[in-house]
């Protein structure tokens, strides 16, 4: 059976890229953080696999950002009798089959998308750190409307008091912000 294992870090983003032109039996998609292997469709096709099955993953980035995590999930699938497949860095583990040079290119490859996670999370917390010593980071944004705003603008556009535009000039908010409220 041909597995084809696809991640993006956020719900926002798209999966299209890895999984055009796939070819597989069972497709498995997570929208979520690559640092461990606490993943509900990762865990889902490793709990899958079996004797002469084939995983594909667009790059070792996408199976895992954690070197130590992915060469224990290499490991786990060719202990199965499996084989994985990384098609961006041409690479492929199987089972019974030792390639020290693959095992390098693993563990270095590996370690850079690791030191790459690390060193963007460390520049996040900098720009966090600076933005708060600036007065500009706050964990929740202001509300750009009180409460009584909300209640007056929605009372006027219900009594079609004014149009949408005028009343987001009035308010200093947009437009779209406006028919949301509207919505409830």
């Amino acid at each position: 059976m041909l597995f084809h294992y696809a991640r993006v870090s956020t719900t926002d983003q798209n999966l299209d890229r890895q999984i055009q032109e796939i070819q597989c039996d069972r497709l498995y998609c997570d929208k979520q953080s690559g640092k461990n292997v606490n993943r509900e469709q990762l865990q889902a096709m490793l709990s899958n696999i079996r004797e002469g099955d084939e995983v594909t993953c667009l790059s070792m980035d996408r199976l895992s950002r954690s070197l130590g995590d992915l060469i224990q999930l290499v490991n786990g699938i060719t202990s199965k009798g499996a084989k994985i497949t990384f098609q961006k860095e041409n690479m492929t583990f199987t089972p019974n089959k030792n390639d020290p040079f693959q095992n390098l290119m693993l563990s270095m490859l590996g370690a850079i998308n690791q030191f790459y996670r690390e060193n963007l999370l460390e520049i996040q917390r900098e720009g966090i750190r600076c933005a708060k010593l600036a007065g500009k980071y706050a964990k929740e944004r202001k509300k750009k409307l009180s409460p009584e705003q909300v209640k007056e603008i929605t009372e006027k556009m219900k009594q079609r008091q004014t149009n949408v535009s005028a009343l987001a000039r009035e308010y200093g908010v947009s437009r779209c912000l406006l028919y949301q409220l509207a919505k409830g």
